[in-house]
């Protein structure tokens, strides 16, 4: 990874936002440079560091300023929940696998997102970007092709096939909590409301795990540190994902 300095100019709106999540968290946001951010398509990624809050950047990934300060707004905004609000983080034992440690990693976003999502939406940010809404207009056209021609299009987005079934998931309950959790536009949410309901009558097999997640955040204030990070463990075991993995607080 490449260190990147003084390199990056931000709006007077993204440099507040940040100023505040180190005034408040008591540490410096730091920016590195890489290619591989786990998840095929994204333009940034945030990385636990004991002492800094670090967001990875692909920077050879096209976006709209925009869209950039959003997903820069975003990660940091998992390293504020860490340090600040005592929301939970990943430690692994030595000997798991690198692919094991990214689909933790997935379970544990997909749960933080809805709540990262929320926090950047109440300072100024919205809370998807640009892309959000045309990629699920192509999901729901995908998933009305079936099943196989769903795992065909998410292949492009995930390196292996546990991956690409957690990132599956992962768009209906990103989705779901949007529904849940937010005040959309109409428009907006009719689409993602189409796009729930179509997941669940063409990817069957993908929503018995995803509506079983629903539930659990439904008994569970996630917006709670303690309470988001039993919700991460139980999907944790829903997956049988539980072991070499501790879940702890800051």
């Amino acid at each position: 990874m490449n260190i990147l300095m003084s390199t990056l100019n931000f709006s007077s709106k993204l440099n507040k936002f940040l100023n505040k999540i180190e005034t408040e968290t008591g540490r410096q946001i730091k920016f590195v440079e890489s290619s591989d951010l786990g998840i095929r398509g994204i333009t940034a990624a945030f990385q636990y560091h004991p002492s800094y809050i670090l967001i990875v950047l692909d920077q050879e990934y096209p976006r709209a300023p925009e869209d950039i300060e959003r997903s820069i707004a975003h990660e940091a905004t998992h390293g504020y929940i860490i340090y600040k609000l005592g929301f939970c983080r990943t430690t692994f034992n030595s000997d798991v696998s690198d692919e094991y440690k990214r689909d933790v990693q997935l379970v544990l976003t997909m749960v933080e997102d809805i709540i990262v999502n929320k926090i950047i939406s109440e300072n100024g940010f919205p809370p998807y970007g640009h892309e959000y809404l045309p990629m699920v207009r192509e999901e729901i056209k995908i998933a009305r092709r079936g099943e196989k021609v769903g795992e065909e299009f998410y292949h492009k987005f995930a390196a292996t096939p546990h991956l690409e079934a957690l990132l599956v998931i992962s768009r209906y309950i990103i989705a779901w909590g949007f529904l849940k959790f937010y005040q959309l536009e109409d428009k907006d949410e009719k689409l993602i409301h189409e796009f729930t309901n179509t997941f669940k009558k063409f990817y069957p097999n993908y929503y018995q795990f995803a509506g079983r997640i629903e539930k659990i955040i439904e008994v569970n204030d996630i917006f709670n540190g303690e309470k988001e990070c039993e919700v991460v463990r139980k999907i944790l075991e829903l997956f049988k994902m539980d072991q070499g993995v501790k879940l702890i607080r800051i």
